[in-house]
This record gives C-alpha cells, structure tokens and sequence, in this order.
C-alpha cells in the first residue's frame, strides 16, 4: 500500500503537467478543423452557386459576385479566428474555452467586415439580380402608369401599396417571360386603384 500511494501520486502529478498540453494539442485540431470546415462549406455553397447559373436561376453576374463574397467570407472567417485565437494565447496561454471564443469571434466580426466591404465595392461595378429585376420591374411599373394616365397622387398611392421582396425579384428572373410576370404582379394595383376612380 505504500508502495501504490506514491505511484499514484506520480501518476496524477503527471496527468496534471502534460493535461494542458493535451488540452492545447485539441485546441489546435480544433482550429484546424475549423479552418477546413470553413473551406468545404464555402465550397459547398459555390456548388449551389454553379448549380443555379447552371439552372438559370442566377446571371453570370450574379455568379461572379456571390463567388467573391464566398471568397472573402472564407479568408476573413479563417483570418479572424486565427487573429482572435493568437491575440488571446498572448494573454492566457492555456484557456482553451477562451481561446475558442476568441477565434468565434474574430471569425465573425472580420467575415461581417469583409462581406460588408465586398458588397460596398462590388456594387459600384455590379448589380445584383435582385437590382436588376428591381429596375425592371419599376420600369413595367411606369409604363402601365403612362397607359392608365394616373396623376402623381395615385402613381404615388400605387407605388406606397407595392413591396417588392428578393423572392419576388428572383422569382421574376427565373420566369422566362418577365414582362408577363412583372404584369401580372403589378396589374391588380393599378386596377384596384382605378376601380376606385370611378
């Protein structure tokens, strides 16, 4: 018995020396994995992307954009967790729920950052699908005005009853007659107002 007690404490001595390198050692698979579920997810959903050009459901443009912004989301996600994860293991080397926290959250302020900065820039040069359905639709709108000879006051009652969403503008854009959809969705408006004309 005296013998197995020093052993014993031998035994947790060490447990407890080498516990925070085994702790760290999962940290680092940690972020690892993290790294690579961040790029098999973008991957994933540029494949989506790719599968709805394909389907025509989204423009060229359109793919082009949503790449970019995969892109960036994936360099500014793996970039702050990396940044938060370091800028903690300064601090408190062996904290590893804080450490995780740190890279979660650096993770999701610089992705947010650099979206938020890739829509900015892109839109100078790009219109989104849902812009350009938008514009389309608007100018069905002014066209049907001009045809119903409506004063400003109505126009601008018209326009006030009318909310168009994104789902509304892709669904517009994947109708292979836009005019006649743009029509039909604007139609009930105009004639509902000038029913009430009368």
């Amino acid at each position: 018995m005296k013998l197995i007690v020093p052993k014993l404490a031998t035994m947790g001595l060490n447990l407890v020396s080498i516990g925070p390198r085994v702790i760290l050692r999962s940290a680092f698979q940690i972020m690892r994995t993290n790294i690579w579920t961040r790029i098999i997810s973008t991957f994933i959903l540029i494949s989506f992307d790719l599968y709805n050009f394909v389907k025509k459901k989204i423009s060229k443009k359109q793919l082009v954009i949503n790449l970019i912004l995969s892109t960036l989301l994936l360099v500014g996600g793996t970039t702050g967790w990396i940044f938060g994860t370091h800028s903690v293991s300064e601090i408190v080397a062996e904290n590893t729920v804080l450490w995780i926290m740190a890279g979660l959250v650096g993770a999701g302020v610089l992705s947010s950052i650099m979206d938020a900065i890739g829509r900015r820039i892109l839109s100078r040069f790009l219109k989104s699908d849902v812009e350009d359905m938008v514009e389309f639709i608007n100018e069905e709108f002014e066209e049907l005005a001009s045809q119903h000879r409506l004063d400003d006051a109505q126009i601008e009652s018209i326009a006030s009853s009318i909310h168009l969403d994104k789902k509304t503008c892709l669904e517009c854009f994947c109708k292979k007659d836009r005019k006649k959809y743009a029509r039909e969705l604007l139609h009930p408006h105009f004639h509902k107002k000038v029913k009430q004309s009368y």
